[in-house]
């Protein structure tokens, strides 16, 4: 008996079945780190809404509690300019093996920049990325200021919701 692969749900497939709509961003948004427009209708105004996203897809697609544990955090980009932390996207969306965590930008940088946060700014820049965990690494020949901080803390912030892959069922945790 022959199993067939049955392909795991995208983030567009999720956003769809939450009753979004999605669009593919445009060349100069991807640019500019958007990857999706998602459209909805604003509960309490009952208004539509157009929401900006960017998407941290998973490097390696094998599941993995580790990655899935922490959470990459770019402060500068590669070219030395802000990092997408600093960009115009309403929300992130990090892929982790079984769904997506989504939290509002905006949100994360505010407890980046809070006390609550620990990134130790304060100490020497790390020799490796691998020792990033709450430490800056910055990569000597492009400039890059990386930091992987506990996805849980992302979690935990205001409004974040984690959107399950698993089909027919992408309800919020």
């Amino acid at each position: 008996m022959e199993l067939s692969h049955v392909p795991e749900p995208s983030f567009e497939d999720v956003a769809l079945s939450k009753k979004y709509t999605v669009s593919a961003a445009n060349k100069a948004q991807v640019a500019e780190g958007i990857d999706f427009i998602l459209g909805g209708i604003y509960k309490s105004s009952n208004k539509e809404v157009k929401m900006l996203f960017a998407l941290k897809r998973k490097k390696n697609k094998k599941k993995s509690r580790y990655m899935d544990r922490w959470t990459w955090i770019e402060y500068k980009n590669s070219k030395t300019r802000p990092g997408w932390i600093y960009g115009p996207v309403h929300f992130l969306a990090f892929e982790r093996s079984n769904d997506f965590v989504v939290v509002s930008r905006k949100v994360l940088l505010d407890f980046l920049n809070s006390s609550k946060c620990k990134v130790q700014w304060d100490q020497p820049f790390v020799k490796e990325p691998k020792l990033a965990k709450y430490r800056v690494f910055q990569n000597k020949n492009t400039g890059c200021q990386i930091a992987q901080i506990l996805t849980k803390d992302i979690i935990s912030l205001e409004g974040a919701q984690v959107w399950k892959k698993i089909q027919g069922d992408a309800a919020t945790s």
